[in-house]
């Protein structure tokens, strides 16, 4: 299949925590697009990973039924408010990562009150976690792990038990599990978008997220997730050359017609060069640049949605910002350069 696409048609900021992006793949053959469609929401529903609170340890607390002196909430909501904090991190975490709260009254502790590791963030720093009067203390060690889908505490539990329990002291300690939500994914439609001059069909997917990863990521990590899955049995495969099927997908980039490096550096120059494709590409929302979440989330609060909002803006403009960094700018040349694009000086 040639003339592949995978766009961006719209995305936004739904509120502190949730993104939404709208996307387009295609072309596939008839009756193709839903099984692959219902493939990949099934996938990004159940199968990606997130990172969640999956216990604590509270000072002064022995069961999830105590009540804290100079605290507004019982421990139970407390322990529910924790479910909802977001987390988001660029690192693979292979064991329990450990948080602090340590807070005095009067106060209202949120989560930007708690002390995380270098490698984990807070999506929501205003996430809402317990009132202190002036007599009161709060004083919570956390236990972030990484996994996937809604894992109830009591299959948590036996988990934790084996692998962590002499390093934790589980049995001496008293732990308070949660009932872990790993799900970094909200919602996911999907419609079929008929195409009768192709004779093809086109997926539109509609994403929204908890804001830990965007949803253009997280649509490349369930497409991958699917490469990851079936790979595995092509050894069962007879080691003879196969001859490659007219219906494997290629992109006019991988053809036999760019037989050396050079040729196809040029023909991709070529397009980034022609003004139809620059005049399509500023119409494009940011989306289609591959920006890290951080620089995505602050231009979208800026009202830059399109590369064209972007195009309008000069470096100084954009380092006059408030709250504009050295990270942003350099995330944002490094895109536009592989576009041949350039920002104003």
């Amino acid at each position: 299949m040639d003339n592949l696409i995978f766009s961006c048609i719209e995305s936004r900021i739904e509120d502190n925590q949730n993104l939404y992006g709208c996307f387009k793949l295609g072309p596939f053959y008839l009756n193709q697009g839903l099984t692959i469609a219902n493939t990949l929401r099934r996938l990004l529903l159940s199968d990606l990973e997130g990172l969640s609170i999956v216990f604590v340890k509270i000072e002064g607390v022995k069961h999830e039924y105590s009540i804290l002196n100079g605290v507004k909430e019982s421990v139970l909501e407390i322990l529910t408010n924790l479910k909802q904090i977001q987390f988001k991190t660029h690192s693979i975490i292979h064991k329990p990562q450990v948080a602090y709260l340590n807070v005095r009254g009067p106060q209202i502790v949120s989560a930007r009150d708690i002390r995380l590791p270098l490698k984990i963030e807070c999506v929501d720093p205003d996430q809402y976690i317990a009132t202190i009067s002036a007599d009161g203390s709060l004083k919570i060690k956390f236990f972030i792990c990484q996994g996937k889908r809604y894992c109830l505490q009591n299959s948590l539990k036996p988990v934790i038990y084996k692998q962590y329990r002499k390093i934790l002291n589980i049995e001496t300690t008293n732990y308070l599990f949660l009932d872990a939500i790993f799900l970094p994914t909200q919602q996911v439609n999907f419609t079929i978008e008929q195409n009768s001059e192709l004779n093809k069909e086109f997926i539109i997917f509609e994403i929204w997220t908890k804001g830990s990863i965007h949803p253009k990521q997280l649509l490349f990590k369930a497409i991958n997730e699917i490469f990851r899955i079936l790979l595995p049995f092509r050894k069962f495969y007879s080691l003879q050359k196969v001859k490659a099927s007219k219906y494997l997908v290629q992109t006019p980039l991988s053809t036999k017609k760019f037989r050396s490096p050079t040729r196809k550096y040029h023909y991709i120059l070529s397009k980034l060069g022609s003004s139809k494709f620059q005049r399509k590409l500023s119409t494009l929302d940011i989306s289609n640049l591959n920006l890290l979440v951080s620089t995505y989330i602050f231009l979208k609060k800026e009202n830059i949605h399109t590369i064209s909002d972007l195009l309008k803006k000069s470096k100084k403009e954009l380092v006059l910002l408030k709250g504009f960094n050295d990270e942003f700018l350099y995330d944002i040349e490094n895109n536009f350069i592989k576009l041949g694009l350039i920002l104003k000086k």
